[in-house]
């Protein structure tokens, strides 16, 4: 999904939409009723109708069937797409910056919420001698790159970012957070 409105990167600027979306695209064939989400989010179903209407409403997910239950209309819900990325003119203008921290704000704090409890739950190894399937790679860096190297770069992050693609119902869930950008304060246009 490509975010093109300003709405959208608001809405996914939300830990809780956030947590949301990841708990509903581990089964995204699954349909979801705000009971069975609050219930996987450890919370109350009433705090979660604001965040699945606004959801809703910016395109992220889509009431695949409803029924009525003891007089109540109960929706069912279901993810729209697997991941999403941002439309570069999205991020022009007077608002982009507070539109991306809060995005970024969002993102990496949920990263940071996946590490820490991997690490509580012993699945990601901290020493030298961790076996393969518990290891975490962190990586911080920057690099002088020309024109073609920015594209081949490019080109292997979209396909990490398809990730999705490898999904095997019987493996280990794995995370991935992917940041490249060009460095403030650097030569650009050489």
């Amino acid at each position: 999904m490509v975010l093109t409105e300003v709405e959208q990167l608001k809405a996914v600027s939300d830990p809780v939409r956030l947590d949301l979306l990841d708990a509903m695209t581990h089964d995204a064939e699954r349909t979801w009723t705000a009971k069975e989400l609050a219930e996987r989010l450890g919370t109350r179903q009433t705090k979660l109708y604001h965040h699945l209407n606004l959801l809703e409403e910016r395109g992220f997910i889509r009431v695949a069937e409803t029924r009525l239950v003891s007089g109540i209309v109960e929706k069912r819900y279901q993810v729209t797409a697997l991941n999403f990325r941002v439309d570069r003119r999205l991020l022009a203008g007077s608002e982009a910056e507070a539109h991306v921290g809060g995005m970024l704000d969002a993102v990496f704090e949920k990263a940071r919420t996946d590490i820490l409890a991997g690490v509580r739950a012993g699945l990601i190894g901290l020493g030298d001698n961790v076996e393969q399937r518990r290891r975490m790679t962190l990586s911080f860096g920057h690099a002088r790159l020309s024109p073609d190297s920015v594209r081949k770069v490019m080109r292997q992050i979209e396909r990490l970012a398809e990730l999705d693609d490898l999904d095997d119902a019987g493996g280990a869930e794995y995370g991935l957070v992917i940041g490249f950008y060009p460095r403030a304060g650097m030569e650009h246009d050489r």
